[in-house]
């Protein structure tokens, strides 16, 4: 576990390209949202999730916060998970990304001592729902709402900006699939179809206010295997 480390999970966004709310999509026995619960547990001391409707959450072992500025695109959840956190650093990532690596996560979060923002860079560009942010950054974002300026990327050159370029993080997943977004039905299929191919899966147990509730999680060593021979998920 890294000491000091909230973890935020964005899900209060529209799904309007996925045309059904992504959060809700089913990955083996559980959804979405709750394989990306399942693996920043173990990385993380405290875990907040953004959402429009908390209500629809509330099954969850997690701290749920309503979307304080509705409207406003991951920057609106991004604004509301800071305030929400405990901690001066904290992990900010999609409900839609089912292979998030932890290794990456720890390499990130290690370069973020000195910095206000640690966002990785891929071949696709600058991956602001994959990144460390500080959380005294709250009054820098609070500023960028009030101009109606909803692009993360936008805070890079406003604050102490480290970009990680995905060469130094190929070492730890040299596939990238730590990167891969679902936002349309295609995307969901080629996800599925990489999770189908991929090593047996792991049985984690995942805890939830209605019980305990049983999913098949793959391997890391899986993951690695398929994304070398994979189309570019980034």
């Amino acid at each position: 576990m890294t000491k000091g480390l909230t973890g935020i999970i964005l899900a209060g966004g529209r799904s309007r390209r996925m045309g059904r709310d992504k959060a809700h999509l089913a990955w083996g026995a559980v959804t979405l949202l709750e394989q990306v619960i399942a693996t920043l547990r173990p990385v993380v001391d405290e875990l907040v999730v953004a959402v429009k409707d908390p209500e629809a959450f509330r099954h969850l072992n997690v701290r749920v916060v309503a979307d304080l500025v509705p409207g406003q695109h991951a920057l609106g959840g991004l604004y509301t998970g800071l305030l929400a956190a405990s901690h001066a650093r904290c992990f900010v990532c999609g409900c839609d990304a089912p292979f998030l690596n932890p290794r990456v996560i720890r390499v990130l979060v290690e370069q973020a001592d000195g910095w206000d923002l640690v966002m990785p860079r891929t071949p696709a560009g600058l991956q602001p729902l994959h990144a460390v942010y500080a959380r005294s950054l709250i009054s820098v974002v609070e500023e960028q709402l009030s101009s109606r300026q909803r692009d993360l990327q936008a805070l890079v050159p406003k604050v102490r900006s480290r970009i990680i370029d995905h060469e130094q993080l190929r070492p730890f997943d040299p596939g990238g699939l730590s990167f891969f977004n679902i936002n349309t039905p295609a995307d969901y299929d080629q996800a599925c179809a990489i999770q189908r191919n991929m090593a047996p899966g792991i049985a984690v147990m995942l805890r939830t206010r209605r019980g305990i509730r049983r999913g098949n999680f793959r391997a890391p060593a899986g993951l690695m295997r398929v994304a070398n021979n994979a189309s570019p998920l980034v």
